[in-house]
């Protein structure tokens, strides 16, 4: 009897390990993806002015002509 009632907690931290380590990953890699995604549109716009030729300053290979 004491032998099941062991297996039986240990599965329930078994559980109760995997289900707290899954949500914390869960919110971790939502938030670690949010600001990586918020830095790749960053980049991708600054890219985009950079060879539209709207930058914020000045193209100094353009003024030393």
């Amino acid at each position: 009897m004491k032998n099941a009632t062991s297996r039986q907690r240990s599965l329930l931290l078994f559980a109760l390990g995997a289900a707290l380590g899954s949500a914390f990953g869960l919110i971790l890699g939502s938030l670690l993806t949010f600001w990586l995604g918020e830095m790749a549109r960053i980049t991708y716009w600054r890219g985009v002015r950079r060879l539209s030729g709207h930058e914020e300053q000045p193209s100094f290979e353009l003024l030393m002509q």
